[in-house]
């Protein structure tokens, strides 16, 4: 089963969105180490085998973070970040990719679909 690492600046309504469809969502600012660095909370994801939900740009720029280096991140891009929008992309997305393939793969969330980047 997939797990997620929640960062910091996604809306508690959509960690409550994938618990309630079974999945283990951990939130970081739960954690001991809330309020640290983006390297830290790299390193948690991996370290627990998480795939990190964010709206940080940042951690889609794969010369700072490898694609073959993390269990998987998903960076959502919608603007106005509304939270209606944010939940059917995210049901969008999980009625439609293959959950068991998330490893090495950065996942561009977006209101109308998503882009799969996968290391080579």
């Amino acid at each position: 089963m997939t797990k997620f690492l929640m960062d910091e600046n996604i809306p508690p309504a959509v960690v409550d969105f994938l618990r309630n469809r079974g999945f283990d969502a951990k939130e970081v600012r739960q954690t001991e180490i809330h309020g640290a660095s983006d390297d830290e909370i790299m390193q948690l994801a991996i370290q627990d085998g998480r795939v990190l939900v964010t709206f940080d740009k940042h951690f889609s720029n794969i010369l700072l973070y490898p694609i073959h280096s993390y269990c998987g991140v998903i960076r959502i891009r919608i603007h106005p970040p509304l939270l209606l929008d944010i939940i059917q992309a995210f049901d969008l997305f999980l009625q439609k990719f293959d959950l068991a393939n998330f490893r090495g793969t950065l996942i561009v969330l977006e209101r109308e679909g998503f882009r799969v980047r996968r290391s080579s």
